[in-house]
């Protein structure tokens, strides 16, 4: 009986695990902490954030040192650079990895995606919030940490980078998604950084799968959100944004939370597709 017992709970937390994709909550990543002192943990906000306050013990890696210099917005780094990178700051592909940025769950999600596509094995998003880490009692401190560099290896990854070719050559029935802001997705933003979207995007705003404090959904209301813009479980979908950070958020939330097993992410978005004239950019 009680090794029966045993096995429903195995079954259950395999359940929840998967339920919860790479999501972490306050109180698992403070029971953590206190155990693993080989995790490392990554503020990726931009250093001013960093040296304001932080949890104890976490490293800066801002998340614009991930992309190429030069005008196109957001570009990701050659491979190889990215792990010379990650080892400069301690990080190994192996590690047990927990990323979290100011609350919006764009850049760490962004740096996730990354991290994954060159190998790393195990990567968490965990939600920056005040009143879970308050309850959770995460230590914060303004002292910076730094970790003690190490070797990343790239290794084949799972998680594939969709081309602008790729979405020059769509197939027939595969939906793509704009994460956007209307207003980007219009070409009328203020910025004046996009002039319309791709042809043949449906709009969905990126924050349609967090909830309003900046958490992801549960894996039932990502599912009802997706189902409002074509979305479905099985149907061949490829997100897009300006430049792949709120793409990061809805691939995520459609493929690791709501098991979309054919949601892909275009990483180079709207930034890359204006680099080239022929492409048309509908409004």
């Amino acid at each position: 009986m009680l090794k029966k017992l045993f096995v429903i709970i195995l079954i259950l937390a395999a359940f929840q695990s998967f339920a919860q994709g790479p999501l972490i909550s306050a109180k698992d990543f403070a029971a953590e902490l206190k155990v693993n002192k080989n995790m490392v943990v990554i503020d990726v906000n931009g250093a001013d954030i960093y040296s304001k306050q932080h949890i104890q013990g976490a490293i800066n890696l801002p998340h614009k040192e991930l992309y190429k210099p030069g005008d196109v917005e957001g570009q990701i780094k050659p491979d190889e650079e990215l792990a010379a990178i990650f080892g400069k700051k301690g990080v190994s592909n192996t590690a047990k990895i927990v990323l979290y940025d100011e609350g919006s769950n764009r850049y760490n999600s962004r740096v996730w995606w990354i991290l994954k596509s060159v190998g790393a094995t195990d990567v968490s998003i965990l939600h920056f919030n005040m009143d879970q880490f308050a309850a959770a009692r995460i230590p914060l401190t303004a002292t910076p940490s730094t970790a003690k560099a190490t070797t990343f290896a790239v290794t084949e990854s799972a998680y594939k980078a969709y081309t602008m070719a790729d979405v020059q050559n769509l197939a027939e029935g595969t939906l793509l998604l704009d994460g956007r802001e209307k207003d980007e997705f219009e070409g009328a933003d203020a910025a004046k950084k996009s002039k319309g979207h791709i042809p043949g995007a449906v709009w969905m705003n990126f924050k349609e799968v967090l909830t309003t404090t900046g958490a992801y959904k549960s894996k039932d209301e990502i599912i009802a959100a997706a189902a409002k813009f074509g979305a479905t479980p099985e149907k061949p979908t490829i997100v897009y944004c300006n430049s792949g950070i709120k793409a990061a958020v809805i691939y995520i939330a459609l493929k690791e939370i709501a098991g979309f097993r054919n949601a892909h992410c275009y990483v180079g978005s709207y930034a890359d597709w204006a680099t080239v004239p022929e492409n048309q950019i509908v409004r």
